[in-house]
């Protein structure tokens, strides 16, 4: 039975929220080829490779039209990609050594097509779960200038989950939780962290209701 998150109380980005674009970053969490493979996520369970399928085919365009968005705002865009360097995974934290990722920049462990980096935009290769332990990214996002982060793509009970506990560690005033945006591993995971995430880490909202707050600061909202 999932859990009734009905009573949950979460929070919303309002209607006249202003999300500056040169303050604002949106992160794309490992959108890789072999990540968005439904066989391959649900490891020989036919009924879970048809539900990945399923979400999949959902989750893609809506990451696919939010990166359109940032784009055409002028907004800082992250990518980020989890493999290994080392060809025995030394590299790797202990209880992820024997999942079977390959080396960086391999054709599996590359962002999917749809959402390939453009130049200019970031691209942070992680070995980790967070897309901020060891690599770099919170110093280059405040060199930036960026004080509010967007977060999404997979999992949303894991890496992007990971994420965002760190950026609100981290300093970052506004943190987005892209809801139509994520992929979960589970339906229960779907059902139940957009409730916790809400009442705790991050502001949520879909992909309209960022564009809408997309906006120059000197642009009036709406």
């Amino acid at each position: 039975m999932l859990i009734d998150t009905d009573d949950f109380v979460t929070q919303r980005i309002a209607e006249n929220e202003v999300l500056a674009p040169e303050k604002t970053a949106l992160i794309i969490i490992d959108m890789m080829n072999r990540f968005c493979n439904p066989v391959w996520l649900a490891q020989g369970n036919h009924e879970r490779a048809e539900w990945f399928a399923r979400e999949l085919d959902y989750v893609i365009p809506n990451v696919t039209d939010a990166l359109h968005i940032f784009r055409e705002a002028g907004a800082l865009v992250v990518h980020a990609v989890c493999a290994r360097w080392t060809l025995d995974k030394r590299d790797a934290p202990l209880h992820m050594r024997e999942r079977d990722y390959d080396l960086f920049d391999t054709p599996a462990m590359s962002v999917i097509e749809q959402l390939a980096p453009l130049p200019g935009e970031m691209l942070i290769r992680k070995t980790t779960g967070s897309v901020f332990t060891g690599t770099g990214l919170d110093y280059l996002l405040h060199q930036a200038g960026i004080e509010n982060v967007v977060l999404c793509g997979q999992y949303g009970s894991a890496c992007v989950f990971y994420s965002l506990i760190q950026s609100r560690e981290l300093g970052f005033k506004q943190r987005v939780w892209l809801e139509d945006c994520i992929l979960y591993s589970s339906e229960v995971s779907k059902h139940l962290f957009p409730a916790l995430v809400g009442q705790h880490w991050a502001t949520l909202a879909n992909r309209e209701e960022v564009a809408r707050a997309l906006v120059p600061v000197s642009a009036p909202a709406g």
